[in-house]
């Protein structure tokens, strides 16, 4: 993979990130003065929603992950695989 399609690869790793703090910021208020989310006070989400949102950020994720093993020349035997 080059350099180009990291990089896009990135910044949809990136874009999607942001829409899953996005999708808590609409959802789950804050503490007040802080940037922590008060998730005792939280409204009861939508765990299908919540999926739509981690599963696109997690396969942003994964579509990144050939490459960084291959530059790295890490092997699946390398990681401890309690993911």
């Amino acid at each position: 993979m080059d350099k180009t399609k990291i990089t896009q690869n990135l910044n949809e790793l990136f874009k999607q990130r942001a829409k899953f703090y996005e999708f808590f910021d609409e959802k789950i208020a804050k503490i007040p003065n802080s940037d922590v989310f008060d998730f005792p006070k939280a409204k009861d989400l939508n765990a299908k929603e919540v999926y739509e949102h981690f599963y696109h950020f997690d396969y942003a994720m994964r579509k990144l992950l050939p490459a960084i093993f291959k530059a790295y020349e890490i092997d699946s035997n390398d990681l401890d695989k309690d993911f």
